[in-house]
């Protein structure tokens, strides 16, 4: 999980320069980079994903996203996904946004992000903290968020990414009742394909060297992995017949 790709203090934006240095392990190292429709097509139909399998992903719908990460991965060829918020790409844009940086996407950002082949997923209307919401507010945040990214980009976003990674069973309730899959913020889990309205994700740190980040991943791969071969050996213990008793 990344937000900015950018030289900026703090905890949320990784230098360009190791951003690039990560794109180029995920494209020639020993990881497969999947699209979320490969995430959709194991969930839905039980096709195992490939070996060390990665997700990239981009939170809160930043200009940087688009003008500084998607160039990057256009020349690695690497698959991404870019949460937003229907919130802000409407003509009544609020004139602040609670991030560290102003400069959201833009609709004809958005849209170029999308032409390229990558994913978009849902992030909440306005990025509020769902948990603390009434009931109606939350439906309003979920709904809102999937009824404009439908119109505007012409297909249902099938993917949701929680703001703040804050959820409870409530929340989580009113995300199925949308979005198929909802992506959670976990440093210290591998994701729990068994649980799709909580998958979690690695927070990139923007300190990290190449050697942090590849040993990030392995700890969250390789269970994961191990995960999926038990589920699919599962699978084919329920659906083999008994060979006939002698």
């Amino acid at each position: 999980m990344y937000h900015l790709v950018q030289d900026l203090p703090g905890p949320m934006a990784v230098p360009p320069g190791h951003f690039r240095e990560q794109m180029e392990l995920l494209a020639d190292g020993p990881y497969t980079v999947v699209t979320e429709d490969d995430l959709h097509t194991m969930l839905d139909r039980g096709v195992p994903l490939p070996a060390n399998a990665v997700l990239i992903t981009f939170d809160d719908g930043y200009a940087n996203t688009v003008t500084t990460a998607l160039p990057v991965l256009d020349r690695y060829r690497l698959p991404a996904l870019m949460a937003v918020c229907g919130g802000y790409l409407g003509a009544e844009r609020p004139r602040h946004v609670p991030h560290p940086v102003q400069e959201m996407a833009d609709l004809d950002q958005i849209q170029l992000w999308a032409a390229s082949g990558r994913a978009v997923a849902a992030h909440s209307y306005t990025h509020r903290n769902l948990t603390s919401l009434s009931d109606r507010a939350l439906d309003w945040q979920t709904a809102g968020d999937h009824e404009v990214l439908t119109d505007l980009l012409g297909r249902p976003p099938r993917t949701f990414a929680y703001p703040y990674g804050a959820y409870d069973a409530r929340v989580q309730r009113a995300v199925a009742a949308r979005y198929p899959l909802a992506l959670a913020t976990d440093d210290h889990h591998p994701p729990d394909l068994s649980h799709p309205y909580a998958l979690s994700r690695i927070q990139v740190d923007p300190g990290w060297s190449l050697h942090a980040f590849r040993t990030a991943l392995d700890s969250h791969t390789a269970p994961a992995a191990a995960q999926q071969a038990a589920r699919t050996a599962d699978a084919l213990i329920r659906t083999t017949p008994e060979e006939p008793r002698r």
